[in-house]
């Protein structure tokens, strides 16, 4: 038991429950068997799951699912899986293309990977906030000239050629 002396309260345990010098306060120590955050996302999406796919039950990995529905909505239309689908397709473009070349690293932005991935609105909006930045009166005209001049196919040629 503790002493008549001590104080006991907040911050101040009794004698006996405190640490004992030169003992750990973790003496099992982390478990083997601990997995990390990687291990644990490929283990979950290696999982087999049962999909009907042209009217037969097939049984493929959580992985492959999430890629087929990615494929689909992008083939449908959705505009969010489209622009992940492409980050993608130009990531592993850039990484066959590092992996052919001698060993130079390809240059990727990743300011450039993040603007691929924002939405139209999002675009606007921050075209907006630049021009605003920018001192431009009329941020919402410029983002508008922006977006026309961006949709206006370059042929390389000028019009002092012709």
């Amino acid at each position: 038991m503790s002493t008549k002396g001590e104080t006991i309260g907040y911050g101040r345990p009794p004698s006996e429950k405190q640490f004992v010098k030169g003992r750990s306060g973790n003496p099992k120590g982390r478990p083997k068997g601990s997995k990390s955050l990687a291990t644990l996302m490929g283990k979950a999406l290696n999982e087999p799951v049962v999909v009907n796919e042209n009217g037969r039950r097939k049984t493929i990995t959580k992985g492959q699912a999430i890629i087929k529905q990615l494929v689909n909505r992008g083939a449908a239309g959705d505009a969010r899986s489209i622009q992940l689908l492409l980050g993608h397709i130009r990531a592993i473009e850039a990484d066959l293309q590092w992996s052919l070349s001698e060993g130079s690293q390809p240059e990727v932005d990743p300011q450039l990977l993040m603007l691929e991935r924002l939405t139209i609105a999002e675009r606007r909006q921050l075209r907006s906030l630049v021009a605003k930045a920018q001192g431009d009166s009329t941020p919402v005209e410029a983002a508008e000239r922006e977006t026309a001049m961006a949709s206006v196919p370059t042929t390389g040629s000028t019009s002092s050629d012709a």
